[in-house]
């Protein structure tokens, strides 16, 4: 009897161990930029952050906490995945409260544009987050939402039924994505790489559009949460190319509806100009930016909410050297696809037009000739290089003429080459606006 009873003990005792190491692994699909940001998340210190930003993919395209930390010394983390329901929020605000009960938090409103959920987007939001009571509440809460059947719910609970889709990204990727201390800033290939020119397209309204009574109501139940806890909130509407002013109408409800309540609404959807974003080249598609957006974007939030909620610069506090490596390990990673000037928001002036009619061309066997029209307000043009798109920009010369001859360059190879307009400051620099993507010339 007592053999059976031990066979019996150990039985269950190895199917919990398994169970808990297949929970682990099979729960967390490798997608890289969820393990930056909610898994990461969990890796910093008991109130260190001064707010969490939270949202859909538009957070982590839009905000780029380094950037912010280099220029601010302000500590914003992204907790934020793609097609995060607005229906998740609250608990998201709960969970992060644990471990940082101070922090402001930073809420993406454009989700409401949507009201449609696939259980994806439950995996998505579960994904990283720790098992607890709240993390069982949110379960049950958003597959109740979407009207879940007990066996379609059993694969959120024994995730390995999904996963076996995933398997060979598991292979290709590694089970389990580890954090890279990057703050959850993002670098991944679109958003270093790809530009798309939303000038001709993209769309204001200050219509309204009615948003779903379930919507609603959980905008209310957020709302009261925050009022019973003292939390702070600042909900942002970011400007994106909302396919219909039926879309954008519905945002603006939303932000109504929170207004009236006495909450902090930032809406930037008819402050593009403002921010600045260059519509043409600073998205890569309609609803993200890309990296040359992002920093715009996070230099003009990071300002606004050390101007209207205190952030205090943290720069030089020992206990944050974690966000110095991190910055430095980035400048690296996105140093192809930047200028050396461009994460730096103390040296730029915008009012400085990017240079029109820019021509690059072969000159004779190893040259290149680049010329283009004068820009008011420039007094020295800066000439970049970079070979083919993988190369690393450098500044090849500095010009007060509207031309410049490179040589000494290579047959075969693809050369880039953008010029940037700048005026003195002392003895300092401030540089305008220019190509992103460059002139391309092959020899």
């Amino acid at each position: 009897m007592k053999k059976s009873i031990l066979k019996i003990i150990a039985f269950i005792g190895i199917f919990l161990i398994l169970y808990a190491a297949m929970t682990a692994v099979f729960s967390n699909h490798p997608d890289f930029r969820i393990a930056q940001s909610i898994r990461a998340f969990y890796d910093e210190p008991e109130g260190s952050l001064q707010a969490v930003y939270i949202g859909t993919s538009t957070c982590y395209a839009f905000w780029n906490a380094l950037v912010a930390w280099k220029n601010y010394g302000v500590t914003v983390f992204p907790y934020t995945c793609a097609s995060m329901p607005i229906y998740a929020i609250e608990y998201v605000i709960r969970e992060a409260r644990k471990t940082q009960p101070d922090a402001l938090f930073i809420v993406n409103i454009n989700t409401v544009a949507y009201d449609f959920m696939d259980i994806s987007y439950i995996h998505h939001v579960l994904n990283y987050m720790p098992e607890s009571e709240l993390k069982k509440e949110l379960r049950d809460h958003l597959c109740d939402l979407m009207g879940l059947s007990r066996y379609e719910r059993l694969e959120l609970y024994l995730p390995w039924i999904r996963m076996r889709q995933y398997w060979t990204e598991y292979l290709d990727e590694g089970i389990i994505p580890r954090p890279d201390g990057l703050k959850g800033a993002s670098h991944y290939e679109n958003f270093l790489s790809k530009s798309l020119d939303l000038s001709r397209r993209y769309k204001k309204s200050q219509s309204r559009t009615p948003i779903s009574d379930r919507q609603t109501e959980c905008l209310v139940h957020l709302m009261d949460y925050c009022d019973a806890e003292g939390v702070k909130v600042l909900f942002v509407a970011v400007p994106r190319n909302e396919k219909t002013a039926s879309l954008l109408g519905r945002i603006n409800t939303a932000c109504d509806l929170i207004r009236a309540r006495g909450y902090d609404v930032l809406y930037l959807l008819d402050q593009v100009k403002a921010i600045p974003l260059d519509l043409s080249q600073d998205f890569y598609d309609p609803t993200h930016t890309n990296i040359h957006g992002a920093v715009k974007f996070t230099n003009f939030l990071s300002a606004y909410l050390v101007e209207h909620y205190g952030l205090e610069d943290k720069r030089g506090d020992p206990a944050y050297e974690s966000w110095d490596r991190g910055l430095a390990r980035y400048t690296e990673i996105v140093a192809p696809y930047v200028l050396d000037f461009e994460l730096d928001a103390g040296c730029r002036d915008f009012a400085l037009a990017e240079p029109r009619g820019a021509k690059a061309a072969p000159a004779g066997a190893d040259g290149a000739e680049i010329s283009w029209k004068p820009v008011k307000g420039a007094e020295v043009y800066c000439v970049y290089r970079k070979t083919g798109a993988k190369g690393t920009w450098e500044r090849v010369a500095a010009s007060e003429d509207c031309a410049f001859s490179d040589g000494g360059l290579k047959g075969g190879v693809e050369y880039r080459y953008t010029v940037v307009p700048a005026r003195r400051s002392g003895e300092n620099l401030l540089y305008g606006n220019f190509s992103t993507f460059g002139l391309s010339v092959t020899l």
